[in-house]
């Protein structure tokens, strides 16, 4: 690079007026995306919760109706009642060694996944219990999705489950 060149690179603004243009511009466009996804989001109350199991609904409990266990899921899913709270159990195999623990608050309206013996993290513990109907918690190693029962899983380009 030639000394006058150098020169010249020093003399420069840091930014030039398009490199301001296009930072604005992209600073613009994640205010629109952030406004469209926190004030657009669904926050109705939840109707009940359903679990979805390699995109089959296995289980779902309506706050009115009450469960339903899927055909062939009977052994798979166990209820038991904690005073305001519904306990279910979902074993992902036959064997009933692989399982989650999700815990319905028929008080608050609320379902979260209290145990599992999915990894040593146990990440689907530590997501946001469902409270609304955009609400979901998903346990990969178990292959669990765990939805609001009037939410609609709308992310990806599969069905959605009813």
């Amino acid at each position: 690079m030639a000394l006058r060149q150098i020169e010249q690179v020093k003399k420069r603004k840091p930014f030039a007026l398009w490199d301001l243009a296009v930072y604005g511009a992209l600073a613009m466009f994640i205010v629109i995306l952030f406004i469209a996804f926190v004030f657009t989001a669904d926050r109705s109350p939840i109707d009940g919760v359903r679990f979805v199991y390699d995109e089959e609904t296995v289980y779902s409990y309506s706050f009115t109706d009450g469960s339903f266990v899927a055909d062939g899921w009977e052994n798979r899913i166990e209820e038991e009642r904690d005073g305001s709270d519904l306990i279910v159990t979902f074993y992902e195999d036959e064997a009933r060694t692989e399982y989650n623990v999700i815990t319905i608050d028929l008080q608050r309206r609320a379902a979260k996944v209290t145990d599992t013996n999915c990894s040593r993290h146990k990440d689907c513990m530590y997501m946001t219990e469902i409270t609304t109907a955009d609400g979901v918690i998903i346990c990969v190693p178990h292959g669990l999705k765990i939805l609001a029962l009037n939410g609609e899983e709308n992310w990806g380009d599969g069905p959605i489950l009813g």
